[in-house]
């Protein structure tokens, strides 16, 4: 399969959609912000409620007639750009694949991965997910959120600054003995641009997620720190050193993309983004305005990448080509000089509450098109003519529910017997979530990672505060995140993000508020370790 580093086959229709988009873009723009002027944050309506006289209320004033006008006077531009623009999405390739070669600080911070060091034993690989609701200003609005190119920018530099930390676990197996276990050598991670501190704006932060070197041994006899589910489960500051995958949701945002990309290429070398089908294509028969959201980093080569686009889309959530990303990379070459490669999916499913038969289909679909995926890859290489060794089977699922714009009550939501068609699914039979004790039961060390924009990240470490930031599952007409109630609340909030996995061992799982305040989610993290089953050479 031939990835596409370029939306267009052509260099002119690359050149008219630039131009279609010339003269789109003043509209789309002048329409983002008037209807930004419109809806406010929570952190602004303080603001204003505060001092009523405020520099800001001045500007919103002043600046909705005057974007008003400039929007009437660009409406013509912009037809004839649509016009344009529309019908050339049907020649338009369905991501955008873009490989950067490192430099020599990218190849000390750890953003290369090396292909030939593969042992025969086995290693671990770390994946991230988030959803970084990188929408148009005026539609983040709705979820308490502003300025999304500025967090754009911000999301991608906490991730790489994250991930190029020195990779050192420590271990206290008594109160008289404590160990620090040490990269090894050739590991290739130093410190990163940003310290500690500087995450965190100043502040020390707890970063209690631990980590190991990158070679898996098997049957290390150490007891675990925490209950009994064979591997560590954290609340962590920052995401993991040596993060080998990152998917991400909702990069709806072209310019926001962009930036997003540019600093996560200092990082992971291999991309894939602007995922999904615009107007019209294919299954997708409705318009869409907006792409998947999805977006895929990787630190070992992409071989093969497919898109699906979900044709059961309903109401608003139609509007965007929601579907999921199938990829196969290869993370090392066997003494036999067979491919060592692994699968990964991410999605995002259907977003309106009450539709949990809309996501059961696409769930469904889900399976049918990775089976059918991984048969048409899974094929020998045309060099060698040997059959890729399959290391690891993952999947990436969000599905996310209606958005409340409120800072105190998310009654919207609905309660977690609502989603019981959903945790029922053949899904979380093939696959295993690290999380789960059953159908709609998490263990009672998982988070909700649906939160509260405003929020210090150290305050879900403790249980008083995961309730004054955290969704949690309720009746349609309560609000437990409102001040002063007296609703009891239990367990540790909704969890809508899931990482889910096949036989491989898992060695550690973590819950990350290294995004506090850039969106409204907490980002999660798995490493898994995993082996071919070769004897060492």
């Amino acid at each position: 399969m031939v990835l596409h580093t370029s939306p267009y086959s052509s260099v002119f229709l690359r050149c008219l959609s630039s131009l279609s988009w010339g003269l789109i873009f003043p509209c789309y723009w002048l329409l983002d912000r008037l209807l930004a002027s419109c809806v406010a944050t929570s952190l602004e309506k303080r603001r204003r409620s505060q001092d009523p006289c405020s520099f800001v209320t001045l500007y919103v004033l002043v600046s909705t007639p005057l974007y008003l006008l400039l929007l009437l006077a660009s409406l013509p531009f912009a037809l004839l750009g649509f016009l344009l623009w529309a019908p050339l999405q049907a020649a338009r390739h369905p991501y955008l694949y873009t490989h950067r070669h490192p430099d020599k600080h990218q190849a000390e911070q750890g953003g290369v991965a090396s292909l030939a060091d593969w042992r025969p034993q086995g290693r671990s690989f770390c994946f991230g997910s988030s959803n970084v609701c990188l929408l148009p200003d005026s539609l983040a609005r709705f979820n308490n959120l502003s300025e999304t190119q500025t967090r754009a920018r911000e999301v991608g530099k906490r991730i790489r600054n994250g991930a190029s930390r020195p990779q050192i676990k420590i271990y206290i197996d008594s109160p008289t003995n404590t160990s620090i276990n040490p990269p090894e050598a050739g590991t290739g991670n130093h410190q990163g641009e940003g310290d500690a501190e500087s995450l965190t704006g100043g502040v020390p932060s707890n970063n209690t997620l631990s980590h190991r070197t990158s070679t898996f041994k098997k049957h290390t006899g150490r007891k675990r720190r925490q209950g009994d589910d064979g591997f560590d489960h954290e609340i962590s500051a920052f995401f993991p050193a040596n993060l080998d995958f990152l998917c991400l949701q909702e990069v709806f945002d072209h310019r926001a993309m962009s930036r997003l990309r540019q600093q996560l290429h200092h990082y992971f070398p291999y991309i894939l983004s602007d995922v999904g089908r615009y107007a019209w294509k294919g299954c997708c028969s409705r318009f869409k305005f907006l792409n998947s959201g999805v977006m895929l980093a990787s630190r070992y080569p992409i071989l093969d990448a497919h898109y699906e686009c979900y044709p059961n889309g309903r109401g608003e959530d139609a509007l965007a080509a929601k579907g999921v990303l199938f990829v196969k990379v290869q993370v090392g070459t066997s003494h036999q000089e067979q491919r060592v490669v692994g699968y990964l999916t991410c999605t995002h499913l259907h977003a309106i509450e009450g539709e949990a038969a809309v996501r059961c289909e696409q769930l469904d679909l889900l399976l049918a098109w990775g089976a059918e995926f991984r048969k048409t890859t899974c094929r020998p290489s045309e060099e060698k003519g040997l059959e890729d060794q399959v290391l690891y089977d993952c999947v990436k699922i969000f599905y996310s529910l209606t958005s409340c714009n409120s800072p105190l009550c998310f009654s919207l939501y609905p309660s977690i017997s609502e989603d019981k068609l959903e945790q029922q699914h053949a899904v979380f039979t093939q696959f295993k979530d690290p999380c789960r004790l059953g159908p709609g039961e998490d263990k009672p060390w998982a988070l909700g990672d649906c939160l509260l924009v405003v929020f210090v990240d150290r305050v879900m470490e403790n249980e008083e505060g995961r309730k004054e930031y955290l969704v949690f599952p309720t009746n349609k007409n309560q609000c437990p995140n409102q001040k002063g109630r007296k609703i009891p609340l239990k367990g540790n909030g909704r969890r809508i993000d899931y990482i889910l996995y096949r036989e491989e061992d898992i060695e550690e799982f973590s819950f990350i508020t290294q995004l506090a305040g850039l969106t409204d989610h907490l980002s999660v993290a798995m490493r898994l370790a995993v082996s071919t089953g070769e004897e060492e050479p």
